[in-house]
């Protein structure tokens, strides 16, 4: 049977995502057919880096119900975590085709749900199935401009495009206060709301974990920083928002090749915000926790 395999990878280095994720899926039979690789504006959630995208067409023995497991499991060993909807994802595995099968069941629909509405999967989909063509053709020009083809050795060089983070958004309107008289800065974005007030007579400055600069001043905001790529996860309890922090406390810990890496609070405070999500894939020097020293 042909199947149709679309791939998906917005975290890490994406280019690798991507090929390891090819490597796998030709395992589970014969690949007929690969697209080109794309840059694609995010679908669902905006708020997180733009996607690498593919489309592979495979010829396979696995029923539909056990290509989607097999699928699943390699996402599995690349470090996939599905928490939210939409959110970002080391791997993407969707079985868009199985043949000619229409099936609706209540973990699999063939053909896949939402391949009409994307323009990541019918864009590299009509370039290798003709019979996509006219789907492709339909979308407005704001939908395929979303989805960009790049040259497969110039996909490490894919710019982020992306809306900031919290935290980053934290530690810009922190910087703005210390640079500046303003007394409180508030940023509305939707229903989000990110609020931060400093006195006229104290300072505050941003420092990333194992920074070693001045601390003068009474008040600063400490910015921890993953210290190796990993699956993040909490400590239990698990930290809040706004919770105080007595003593170097072990906050979190980073999980690569069966070993654990505590993250700590660096000593005492309270934290302004909790950056990463349980159980996701961070890189090297992403921020994982805010925190507000002194008074």
């Amino acid at each position: 049977m042909l199947a149709y395999i679309g791939i998906g990878s917005n975290l890490g280095d994406r280019a690798a995502n991507a090929e390891h994720a090819l490597r796998e899926v030709a395992a589970l039979g014969g690949v007929t057919r690969t697209s080109s690789f794309y840059r694609t504006a995010p679908w669902g959630n905006p708020d997180q880096p733009w996607y690498l995208n593919a489309v592979v067409a495979i010829e396979t023995t696995f029923p539909p119900q056990a290509l989607l497991g097999r699928l699943r499991a390699i996402e599995a060993t690349m470090g996939r975590v599905r928490r939210e909807r939409w959110e970002p994802r080391t791997i993407d595995l969707d079985l868009l085709l199985y043949d000619d099968l229409e099936l609706d069941e209540p973990d699999l629909r063939i053909p896949h749900p939402y391949l009409r509405e994307r323009a990541f999967v019918l864009v590299p989909l009509a370039e290798i199935d003709g019979r996509f063509a006219p789907l492709r053709d339909a979308l407005s020009e704001s939908e395929l401009a979303g989805v960009v083809r790049i040259e497969r050795e110039s996909v490490t060089e894919m710019p982020q495009q992306r809306v900031l983070p919290v935290s980053e958004r934290i530690g810009a309107l922190v910087r703005f206060l210390s640079e500046s008289d303003a007394v409180r800065v508030r940023i509305e974005r939707g229903d989000e709301t990110i609020e931060i007030s400093a006195g006229r007579r104290r300072s505050i400055t941003t420092r990333s974990h194992g920074d070693t600069g001045s601390e003068s001043g009474s008040a600063r905001v400490d910015t921890i920083k993953a210290d190796l790529v990993g699956i993040f996860h909490l400590s239990r309890p698990a930290p809040s928002d706004g919770e105080t922090v007595d003593g170097d406390r072990e906050l979190g810990y980073i999980e690569a090749l069966g070993i654990r890496t505590p993250v700590h609070s660096i000593g005492a405070g309270r934290i302004v915000s909790v950056a990463a999500l349980d159980g996701t894939p961070v890189e090297y020097g992403q921020p994982l926790f805010l925190i507000s020293r002194g008074r």
